[in-house]
């Protein structure tokens, strides 16, 4: 319109996925040939270097590709994207989703690359979890996936290989594990091996590699509620019983990813159970005594309650590198006596939660008398079961002793 200067026309972002050394189809290459700027990895650029289109590298940080991408489109310039497999899955979309809005982008997926290792392998994946350790320090989503589902595929970096990957799995109790390694999927070097953790763990692997594990599976396992006493290992009988387990478990209202600090852990039944409400969570099993200790170790293997660490030590020593916790709980004689109650409640992450379970009256009071002068808002049950045993042809209640559930509120 006259006296009006038009605006230059955007073009949605292409965003292209090229699939595991899958052929490219005719749409593809045409919307690739016609681009003005061709953004992507080194390794994916290389593949269209005949091409005279511009060239914006996508590398860490991620924040001067995506402004270049932004420059070339208030340009008018037409850009294409390059990603590996599905760029929404695990890949480049999602920054670009947050950066450009949907509107402004346009997907064409590829074969993943766990798509491609489960077919090499012959394994089903509409459930398979799917951890990335890219830039992550914590391997603890590859423990939670294990624990759900006894496999999961696992996308590793320069720091955390296949071969860490799998010293964490026999540091763990996992030595029997199945480690797929699939390295070069697609390209002309591609290998496909499995490995126990003690082979992977002495191996060097190529950087474009998928991990995929397998599990055995545990004989008690998944970790469930109220699992009788008798499935766990424990010495001299010293265990949390069934009924006072599932109400100190509900008094403890845990989260799906917190961190919980079972201390003065026993046999471990408090912290495995809790898996079943912390899918996405991690335990740390604090114990001194050696066997029980022990005991807590096989009867992670039992339940295949991997997200579990068994910590050996005395507290409050023994909290020394564990991660702040969201949840504490607290047995075995209040788990070291004052001093241990002290840090523990010093390191519960503010608005967090912990409880106690004594059955001696003088630990009931330390508790009690330690929580008033903290100031934290405070809740006490005391719960006693009774059990069915056989009497004269019939049955009698055998009373478990009296245990007290005290609870308490750091402030947030």
């Amino acid at each position: 319109m006259g006296g009006q200067s038009q605006s230059t026309k955007t073009h949605p972002i292409e965003v292209i996925g090229l699939g595991m050394g899958g052929s490219i189809s005719r749409s593809e290459m045409e919307r690739i040939v016609s681009a003005d700027v061709m953004a992507g990895g080194t390794r994916l650029l290389e593949r269209f270097a005949h091409l005279p289109s511009q060239r914006i590298i996508i590398s860490t940080p991620l924040s001067g590709a995506m402004d270049r991408i932004e420059q070339a489109r208030n340009r008018g310039e037409s850009v294409v994207v390059l990603a590996d497999g599905d760029p929404l899955f695990f890949g480049i979309g999602a920054t670009l989703l947050e950066r450009f809005g949907r509107d402004a982008l346009h997907f064409t997926p590829g074969i993943s690359a766990v798509q491609a290792a489960c077919a090499r392998i012959g394994l089903a994946w509409n459930d398979l979890p799917v951890v990335s350790l890219h830039g992550r320090s914590d391997s603890s989503p590859i423990m939670a996936a294990l624990a759900a589902k006894g496999r999961a595929a696992v996308y590793t970096d320069s720091e955390n290989t296949p071969a860490s990957v799998a010293r964490l799995l026999i540091e763990r109790g996992l030595a029997t594990a199945a480690v797929w390694v699939l390295e070069e999927l697609g390209a002309p070097g591609e290998r496909v091996r499995r490995f126990s953790p003690g082979e992977a763990a002495q191996e060097e692997f190529s950087p474009l590699n998928l991990v995929i594990i397998e599990a055995s599976s545990a004989q008690n396992g998944p970790p469930v509620l109220g699992q009788a006493d008798v499935a766990y290992e424990k010495q001299d009988g010293l265990i949390t019983k069934w009924p006072a387990r599932a109400c100190t478990l509900a008094m403890l209202r845990l989260t799906r990813d917190g961190v919980l600090w079972d201390v003065g852990a026993g046999c471990g039944s408090v912290g495995i159970e809790a898996c079943s409400l912390m899918p996405l969570g991690r335990v740390f099993s604090v114990e001194r005594d050696p066997e029980r200790h022990a005991s807590i170790r096989e009867n992670i293997r039992r339940c295949g309650a991997w997200q579990v660490k068994a910590v050996k030590g005395e507290a409050p020593e023994a909290f020394i590198g564990l991660p702040d916790p969201d949840r504490i709980f607290v047995g075995g004689s209040l788990g070291g006596g004052i001093a241990a109650l002290d840090q523990a409640c010093r390191r519960l992450k503010p608005g967090g939660r912990i409880v106690a379970n004594t059955v001696l009256l003088g630990s009931l009071n330390l508790a009690v008398g330690h929580f008033k002068n903290l100031g934290w808002v405070m809740e006490i049950t005391q719960i006693q079961a009774s059990h069915c045993s056989p009497l004269a042809a019939d049955l009698h209640l055998v009373a478990d002793n009296p245990v007290f559930i005290v609870a308490a509120d750091k402030p947030a």
